[in-house]
């Protein structure tokens, strides 16, 4: 009887040790927001169709998507269907993110508090990132106002990859430029690259008006060489409207 109640006693001290080896690691678990971890996953094995995917702001809406071909212009978008949220960074396609085919012209946002250099640049919290593809089209953010009115539009592109940007960069009012510039540099977050090139960053800065079914572009091109190489430009951008 003795040897039976020390078995007892042994396998009860066993499975608290079990739970309580359980209890601890499931405190160290990553948080979640849903039913997603925040913890870094692995990619999906196919991509997640997005939509296209907007973003309304107190504005306006957004859409992120791309030029159908190397010609930009309004009837040329086209909105991205693929979303990769495997970061904290955000990567919009138009068909796949597992690279190949469909993997340019890309758009992405750092939707974390600080800079993010995993990716060979420095995008900045909140930044865009763009790339257009090897064929020459371009990665666009579209901007929808909610009612007509003077908007103020601020947009800063920078060269953000470490290997120097080379790009083209614009702002359209539906098919009437507004602004464009040429990028050849660095000109992102200087805690993770110095500050470099003719023209790392481009500024533009005016009251538009904008009437309903307007919308205003903002692309990244491959500029001046024609490659999509080392491409990527930041692109922080606000479309306000004015009292």
């Amino acid at each position: 009887m003795k040897r039976w109640i020390g078995l007892v006693l042994s396998a009860a001290g066993a499975a608290g040790l079990i739970l309580l080896v359980m209890t601890r690691m499931q405190w160290q678990l990553p948080k979640s927001v849903g039913s997603v971890a925040t913890a870094r996953r692995r990619p999906a094995t196919a991509p997640t169709p997005a939509g296209p995917v907007s973003f309304s702001d107190t504005d306006g809406m957004w859409v992120y998507g791309y030029s159908e071909a190397d010609k930009l212009s309004a009837d040329a978008f086209r909105s991205d269907r693929v979303i990769d949220t495997t970061d904290t960074v955000h990567f919009w396609h138009p068909a796949n993110s597992e690279g190949g085919d469909g993997y340019y012209p890309y758009v992405a946002r750092n939707q974390s508090d600080q800079t993010n250099a995993s990716h060979g640049w420095a995008v900045r919290a909140g930044e865009l990132a763009m790339e257009g593809s090897p064929t020459g089209q371009y990665s666009i953010a579209r901007f929808t106002p909610k009612g007509s009115g003077t908007y103020s539009v601020e947009a800063v592109f920078e060269g953000i990859h470490f290997g120097l940007s080379t790009t083209d960069v614009h702002v359209l009012l539906n098919d009437r430029e507004l602004f464009h510039a040429q990028i050849d540099g660095y000109g992102g977050d200087p805690a993770f690259h110095a500050v470099t090139g003719g023209t790392p960053s481009a500024s533009y800065s005016a009251a538009v008006d904008l009437k309903n079914g307007d919308r205003l572009y903002f692309a990244v091109g491959t500029g001046a060489n024609g490659t999509n190489t080392c491409d990527t430009t930041g692109l922080r951008v606000s479309v306000r409207a004015k009292e």
